[in-house]
């Protein structure tokens, strides 16, 4: 693991995704030499139940192929390029969507992984769903204490709960009052509140300290914007230049 850095911990927003295809290997490799102590990825189940590294519901944005994940193989995905064409052209072409299986793998021993559970990928199938299929990768890898599993979905994390309930949990919120998030993070038992950082407030860094309940933000890729959020006491900050932010931390 890397060295232990000062607080808010820099996490690679889907790898270092300024200057690299988002959550492909090449990024989360990139995000590694920023020296970032966390990288933070999307994950979607195919058809044939593998796990892959993705943030859409397709791969239409981010590949030069077309479909849904749901509805498609592993082998079929991996026709494609995942090398973001209409962002980088073709110079990551050779990049293709990655198995949570290999993400691990690259991150094993070197960083932790956060990793969202789209709530599009969530299913009323409790026990053969996404989420049991991420925690045996997890485990598979023997990174269960270095993970954290998060989403936007209560009913992922209450089955993350269960399945796996010394794994660290964080609930992401787009919208809602400090009482609302702090109470649906308790609901599920979550070590980490995660709003969107337009949800940060004074009242949310005093009464999440009272609770006992770390809070991370997200996507800050300016430094006069990160040291303005420096007051909230945050534990961690997602960006898409994890490398930029981490030295801005280093020089305050």
């Amino acid at each position: 693991m890397p060295a232990p850095q000062p607080t808010p911990l820099i996490i690679a927003h889907r790898g270092d995704s300024s200057h690299r295809p988002e959550n492909t290997l090449a990024a989360f490799a990139a995000g590694l030499e920023t020296g970032a102590a966390i990288v933070e990825f999307d994950v979607h189940l195919t058809r044939d139940g593998e796990v892959v590294v993705i943030h859409d519901e397709t791969i239409d944005r981010t590949t030069d192929g077309r479909g849904e994940v749901k509805q498609m193989t592993l082998a079929e995905i991996r026709r494609f390029s995942a090398g973001y064409p209409s962002r980088f052209g073709s110079a990551y072409a050779g990049e293709r969507v990655p198995t949570l299986a290999e993400t691990l793998g690259l991150l094993r021993e070197r960083a932790h992984a956060m990793i969202e559970i789209k709530p599009e990928a969530v299913t009323d199938d409790a026990e053969g769903g996404i989420e049991a299929h991420v925690i045996e990768e997890v485990r598979r890898a023997g990174m269960e204490k270095d993970v954290a599993l998060i989403s936007f979905d209560r009913r992922a994390l209450r089955r993350c709960q269960a399945f796996a309930p010394g794994m660290l949990r964080g609930h992401l919120f787009h919208k809602g009052a400090v009482g609302e998030m702090l109470e649906g993070a308790r609901e599920v038992a979550s070590d980490l509140v995660m709003p969107e950082k337009k949800l940060l407030s004074d009242e949310l860094r005093d009464r999440a300290r009272e609770a006992g309940i770390k809070v991370a933000t997200w996507v800050v890729d300016d430094i006069e914007e990160l040291r303005r959020l420096m007051r909230f006491e945050l534990y961690g900050v997602g960006s898409n230049r994890p490398g930029e932010m981490l030295e801005a931390l280093q020089a305050l």
